[in-house]
Parts: structure tokens; sequence; C-alpha cells
């Protein structure tokens, strides 16, 4: 069986949509997504009503969707890191969601389990604690295959795919730890749309990277265009627009 795996899409559709072409044509039987579906790019709407559509998704929610959902710090500084044209920015994405897209992103779970063939397999955007807050404590941008057994030492799946970081992050010892990248914020690598397929065949897992170039121009544009909150640090630090 061929999974394909994406995380953090950040409302940007055209990316988003030039990925799950790709994954089509490679005839992937399913597709995951390790949460942050919305937050920071210029199409909320759009991207959760692409996201509606694709056939046979496993989905998760991420801290962006918790945003929407459970609401966002109400002062700063906070847990979060957080500002102020921060807050503004998830304000402005979040009312421009209708009650179809909040319903769809409010029936994700923030985890979920499944097997194929004698794998066990886990989906999460990130580690949580009890209380259900994202758990940022051991928070490492690249981390290694002890990090991530320290963070994920709860989970007892024989693979493991997460997001958040945006960085693609890939261990296999033990367990198979899978952080295939932002498909939506490339930041240095400017037009890059990054996924994964995760294959499943006699007893064996593999994961193939995927890096696709995309129309980043026209996702600036619209940013420019619509020059919503937060609009250039977004530009800067999650485009690479310096």
């Amino acid at each position: 069986m061929k999974f394909g795996v994406i995380t953090d899409i950040h409302n940007n559709y055209i990316a988003l949509k030039t990925v799950v072409d790709k994954l089509n044509q490679a005839e992937c039987d399913k597709i995951i997504c390790c949460g942050d579906i919305i937050g920071i790019g210029p199409y909320p709407e759009e991207t959760v009503q692409y996201m509606m559509q694709i056939p046979n998704l496993i989905a998760v929610r991420g801290n962006h969707e918790k945003y929407l959902l459970d609401g966002m710090p109400a002062e700063y500084p906070n847990i979060e890191n957080m500002g102020l044209e921060e807050m503004k920015h998830h304000k402005w994405e979040h009312s421009l969601l209708s009650t179809k897209s909040i319903a769809f992103l409010k029936s994700l779970p923030c985890k979920t389990d499944f097997a194929c063939e004698a794998f066990n397999i886990s989906v999460m955007h990130y580690i949580m604690d009890i209380d259900g807050n994202y758990n940022y404590s051991n928070y490492k941008q690249n981390p290694t295959e002890q990090d991530l057994a320290d963070m994920f030492a709860d989970v007892k799946s024989d693979i493991i795919l997460y997001g958040h970081n945006h960085c693609r992050n890939i261990c296999k010892g033990d367990k198979l730890y899978i952080n295939v990248g932002s498909l939506g914020c490339p930041a240095q690598d400017k037009n890059l749309a990054r996924a994964g397929i995760l294959k499943i065949e006699n007893g064996n897992a593999e994961i193939q990277p995927i890096d696709l170039e995309y129309d980043v121009n026209s996702v600036l544009d619209s940013i420019d265009e619509i020059n919503y909150p937060d609009a250039e640090n977004i530009k800067k630090f999650f485009y690479g627009n310096w």
C-alpha cells in the first residue's frame, strides 16, 4: 500500500494542489495529513474546501487548528510565543472560514492510529501533554533519533508520522520517525512544496521524500493583494522573501 504524506499546509492551496496531483499520479491509496491545514498563507477557505474533497484522507489537527477550535492566547507574552500581530492574523483567517470548513476541522482528531500489514502507525502533529497542549519542552528543529525516541516515548507504534517544525526529518532505527517537511511554507527553499510517499509492502516500510516546484510568486502576490495582518513577517520567515 502507498500513502501520500503531507503536513503543515498552512493555507497554501496552490502548493497543496500541486502535491496532491503528484500523489494521485503516483497512485497513492490514501493521503495522510499531520496537521496545520490552516494558518499563515492567503487561502484559508480554499485550502480547507480542497482538503474536504480528498478521498481516503487520514488527517489530524495541528496547533493552528487548536487556535481556531480552542482559542488563542489572551495576552502577550504567552507559551505559544504568539505576538499581537500574529493574533490579528489568526482572527483574520478564522473569519474567512465557512461553517462547513470549521465543522470539518473540528471533526479531526488530535492523534490517530491504524495498522497496515504488520506495522502499527501513529499520526499526530506533535507531542502533547496530559492536558492536551502541545509540549514544546523538548523542541528541536532537527532532532536526532534519540531525541525522537525521548519525545515519543509514550507512542508504541512502529511508524510515527508528525510535523510542526517544518523541517524534513526522517530517522529509522527501532522505529521509523517521519516528518516530511512543510508543504506550504517553503522558507529558504523558496518555491518547493515538500511531501512524501510511504510504501508498505511485503513486510517492508520505505519513505520516499518529494520536493515539487510550484508557483510561489502567485502566493506572494496574493499576500500582497490582500495585505492581511502580519503579512511582511509571514513573507520573510515562511516564504524566504527577505
